[in-house]
């Protein structure tokens, strides 16, 4: 095995978070889910990269269906880099933000996420249909067919 993910206990999570309540709630909603529990055998490959990949989708759904709170993505430097992200390819491609985008795309039509996950560009709001009609998101093939 190449890595074995372990949750923070309380103690460290109040260390390092002023939200002790929301830290620990998080770690419960990660131990408890099917796909983003990286603490399983399943995943006891991935690198350290790849366990923040699954944990920042896995912290978008809490985020934004759990705690129905907002997310919010400043997408200026990003918006020429659209084909890359939907297509996992150059230097934006395999970010932790792509993948974030990525989950967002699919999952679009959730009204949680639609109502709680704010863009911005150059300073101004954007619509969830403004961002995923930009050039490049029609190439986006995701894996499980969304």
């Amino acid at each position: 095995r190449k890595n074995r993910a372990v949750f923070n206990k309380d103690e460290k999570i109040a260390e390092r978070l002023n939200d002790v309540q929301r830290g620990t709630f998080f770690r419960e909603f990660l131990s408890q889910h099917k796909k983003y529990n990286i603490t399983e055998d399943k995943y006891s490959d991935l690198s350290n990269e790849e366990c923040w990949i699954k944990t920042s989708k896995a912290g978008l759904e809490f985020q934004t269906r759990l705690r129905e709170r907002s997310v919010i993505f400043v997408i200026d430097n990003l918006v020429d880099a659209i084909s890359d992200i939907a297509n996992k390819t150059g230097k934006h491609g395999n970010s932790i933000t792509a993948h974030e985008l990525r989950w967002v795309y699919r999952n679009r039509h959730d009204d949680l996420v639609k109502q709680n996950v704010k863009f911005f560009l150059n300073g101004e709001a954007i619509s969830h249909e403004d961002v995923f009609s930009l050039v490049g998101w029609d190439k986006y093939k995701p894996k499980n067919g969304v």
